[in-house]
């Protein structure tokens, strides 16, 4: 099957970056036993803490997702500043949102009053506000033996590794006549192979193209297993990319406790298109993340309660980090109010979270 090129995927991952800021509606605001000064606000799928009195329902808000960078040097993120700094591979210091809990109620990113954002007073719910308010992910340093010799930025053709959560579109758990297969989110770090028509190979991690090396991490994996050439067989003069996480020894500080470097595949790409898992070749199969036999679940609540405390199935007595529901015959899906987005979402563990500091 031909896909289509380059440009088209670039658009694709364009429409799929992610939102970190956006301007939301308050759902629904609620107590939380034996607090008096603060109550669990629901914003989209999300729960947050925030101070009693500051919001009640049909409020907008400002709204930032966790792994959020926020510069406390701007007066509106200042308190955070007590709470800890940190900064990125480029230089970029702020507070980095996790996930908190509070008098036994997770939270999970920042809702801050619309009245302190005077610029976007008359801006719509759902609008994306991220590079407006100059919000950018948090990256943590890369060891040496990952990050490699950086000889460019991803190609923009293809679109860097991130799922959407649940919190964030729980209406798909409506969408009828899906097939879905729950597959294991492992804690490591995203590799991304490609190759082109015209011959190229390239490893990146999630950010950056790396060059060829003996000494990298990404590379030798991807020579262990020969993934160019197998990609190169199965799609022949085409663009084609091979999408996984790389987990063991030396990496996020190995939770699972594995020996060794290893690499688990999750998405496939072939031109601008996205391959359903029951159309990928034998040898990416084998190479897949665990696939658990789960049930699909209702609503965001059951989500969130499957894999609090879900152990692992590569190292049964360590807990996983979450699941990754994908379809397994398509590669988009329409959700009830008729927007188009991947056939894909991930669950990750609160308790998981808050263990890691994730």
């Amino acid at each position: 099957m031909r896909w289509g090129g380059p440009a088209a995927a670039s658009a694709v991952a364009e429409v799929w970056a992610r939102r970190l800021a956006t301007v939301e509606t308050v759902v629904e605001v609620a107590p939380i036993p034996e607090a008096d000064a603060i109550v669990r606000a629901r914003i989209r799928g999300w729960d947050v803490v925030v101070k009693l009195g500051e919001f009640v329902p049909g409020d907008r808000c400002v709204y930032f997702e966790v792994d959020s960078l926020l510069d406390v040097a701007d007066p509106r993120f200042a308190f955070l500043a007590p709470r800890g700094v940190r900064t990125d591979v480029e230089g970029r210091s702020g507070h980095v949102l996790k996930t908190a809990r509070l008098r036994g109620q997770y939270s999970q990113g920042l809702a801050l009053p619309l009245a302190g954002f005077p610029g976007l007073a008359d801006a719509q719910p759902g609008t994306d506000v991220t590079a407006a308010l100059g919000i950018v992910k948090w990256d943590p340093p890369i060891p040496a033996q990952l990050a490699g010799e950086v000889r460019g930025r991803l190609p923009s053709w293809i679109p860097v590794t991130d799922e959407e959560r649940i919190q964030n579109m729980p209406t798909i758990l409506a969408v009828e006549g899906v097939a879905w297969v729950a597959t294991e989110k492992l804690d490591g770090t995203s590799c991304t192979v490609y190759v082109t028509p015209d011959g190229e190979q390239g490893v990146a991690s999630r950010n950056l193209d790396l060059r060829p090396s003996e000494t990298n991490t990404r590379w030798n994996l991807v020579r262990r297993h020969a993934i160019h050439a197998e990609l190169a067989h199965s799609y022949p003069d085409q663009y084609a990319v091979l999408q996984g996480e790389i987990y063991g020894e030396s990496i996020q500080g190995n939770p699972l406790k594995v020996r060794g470097q290893h690499f688990a595949a999750f998405t496939l790409r072939v031109g601008s298109g996205e391959v359903p898992r029951r159309d990928w070749p034998d040898w990416a199969l084998d190479l897949s993340v665990p696939v658990r036999a789960l049930p699909f679940p209702a609503d965001v609540d059951a989500a969130l309660a499957q894999v609090d405390g879900l152990t692992s199935a590569l190292v049964p007595d360590k807990a996983a980090e979450g699941l990754v529901w994908r379809a397994v015959d398509a590669a988009t899906v329409v959700l009830p109010g008729g927007q188009v987005v991947r056939a894909s979402f991930k669950v990750v563990s609160n308790r998981y979270l808050l263990k890691h500091d994730r």
